[in-house]
């Protein structure tokens, strides 16, 4: 939910759902939300419905960690990296696709006039660090940023701007944060940063990321602590380093392009005064923050929560 417009409550929705077509997830999102909802996605469904998981096959597979299917024993010490090694990403002819739905809903009146149409991306250093072996992320990093770029760009190309929302989704950046502080253990190296120093590091790479949108669309970014089984890959102990970063993206990254809004979770367990205490220290100007109060099959933890960050 947003800190802004108390009489009428913004919802922002966020990751994939169970349902089995765009359509479905909007229609229902739509009906349910109606007047809440300045923006849609499209539920993230069928192969995008595990986040990036549907990723890794654009990648070269001698490349990428075996655990997902990777072939070490291919590779080719001599060969010589270029974007033509990276299979095209696809999000774009996903939010392309999408976007046609989501406009005749809108001219049917299935949707409401003045909302959004809400892109979700992730970053290439998450998809990287996700997939491919340590030893090689700085090399596969700028062509799997080119292709992504690419998608961008033709997303903007084919969804008015107007209609448009960008949001990027910062799972992997939050943990390499997480393990930099010692809070996340790694073990196998899963969440640790590939280049030093951490935060410099992602502040660069995502203010980047923002000089791709066009000025007229929004650009959005979710603090992510991962959703595994229903699971973070570690609790927060607090907004701390939510409030650190957001305050960074928005000194930064604002210097790029507005920043509309940013989500932060918040764990179904915490409904604390000591977790939201460092929410004293952001400094968001005139962007919104929403934070992830709802949690499914728990309307009186929700309400708790509602209440305490108010």
């Amino acid at each position: 939910m947003s800190n802004d417009n108390r009489m009428t409550p913004e919802v922002l929705l966020i990751g994939s759902s169970p349902f089995k077509s765009a359509e479905e997830f909007i229609s229902a999102a739509t009906r349910k939300l109606g007047s809440h909802l300045r923006r849609i996605p499209d539920g993230e469904t069928e192969q995008r419905s595990n986040f990036i998981a549907w990723q890794h096959s654009c990648l070269p597979i001698e490349l990428v960690q075996q655990r997902w299917g990777g072939q070490p024993s291919m590779q080719d010490g001599n060969k010589k990296y270029t974007v033509e090694d990276i299979k095209p990403v696809g999000y774009d002819d996903q939010a392309i696709a999408s976007y046609a739905t989501f406009h005749e809903l809108k001219a049917s009146g299935g949707v409401p006039p003045n909302t959004r149409f809400q892109v979700c991306l992730p970053t290439p250093m998450g998809v990287v660090r996700g997939f491919i072996v340590t030893d090689f992320c700085s090399t596969i990093e700028p062509l799997y940023t080119e292709r992504l770029a690419n998608a961008v760009q033709r997303i903007q190309k084919e969804i008015p701007a107007s209609e448009l929302s960008i949001q990027f989704d910062l799972p992997f950046e939050v943990a390499m944060l997480e393990v930099e502080r010692g809070r996340l253990q790694d073990p196998d190296s899963y969440w640790e940063s590939y280049f030093s120093p951490v935060k410099a590091g992602i502040i660069e790479r995502i203010t980047n990321l923002a000089g791709l949108v066009g000025p007229d669309v929004e650009l959005g970014f979710h603090l992510c602590y991962g959703d595994f089984m229903h699971s973070h890959f570690v609790e927060p102990a607090s907004m701390d380093l939510l409030t650190e970063l957001a305050n960074e993206i928005v000194k930064t990254v604002g210097s790029v392009h507005q920043v509309k809004y940013i989500q932060m979770p918040v764990p179904k367990s915490r409904d604390d005064d000591d977790y939201f205490e460092p929410l004293k220290n952001l400094v968001m100007g005139d962007t919104q923050l929403h934070l992830g109060l709802i949690h499914p099959h728990d309307e009186a933890g929700t309400q708790r929560r509602i209440r305490t960050a108010s």
